[in-house]
């Protein structure tokens, strides 16, 4: 049992490395692909996590339950045990906190980058809105439509949509939103 506490302890300590280059990769602006990698972390962590807590439960009843019934060398191996798991379960709960944190970060990231990118849809939308309308009303097919028999008529109608595009621009911007 020695053994696999050390295995799980060497498989704490990579997953410490890989949460290491994965937070790292978050901070700097560089996490476009490391949704996958923090579920695969957080998927081995659950495993250790349960493994860890049966071997912790294993070694505490153990050392509280049969501690009259051992020799005292056992007894004295059978506590270190104990605490061991129990100190490598608690870092496998740490680890466990820091993936959802990761996570949240993450999340936090994404959500940002497409509030923006809904933002700059959003300001598209009401910048293109007049030109829309204008080409709407201009291109109904009915009689009685200003300039229609202008020569400078499409020119016209161009100039209105790009000053009424520059208006709503210039709103959206004195708002400070752009």
């Amino acid at each position: 049992m020695g053994q696999s506490l050390d295995g799980m302890a060497v498989e704490l300590g990579k997953m410490g490395d890989t949460l290491d280059g994965i937070e790292d990769r978050i901070v700097c602006d560089a996490w476009h692909s490391e949704r996958q990698a923090l579920v695969d972390a957080r998927r081995h962590l659950v495993i250790i996590h349960r493994q860890m807590a049966t071997l912790t439960n294993l070694f505490r009843h153990l050392d509280h339950s049969h501690r009259d019934d051992l020799p005292d060398p056992i007894n004295d191996m059978a506590a270190r045990l104990s605490h061991r798991a129990h100190t490598l379960h608690h870092d496998g709960e740490q680890l466990q906190a820091r993936t959802r944190l990761l996570q949240d970060e993450l999340m936090a990231k994404l959500t940002e980058q497409s509030n923006q990118l809904l933002y700059i849809l959003s300001v598209m939308t009401a910048v293109l809105l007049p030109m829309t309308i204008i080409s709407g009303l201009f291109g109904m097919n009915v009689g009685g439509l200003p300039l229609v028999g202008t020569p400078l008529g499409f020119w016209a109608v161009t100039a209105i949509s790009i000053a009424f595009a520059g208006i709503v621009y210039m709103i959206v911007r004195r708002l400070g939103r752009v």
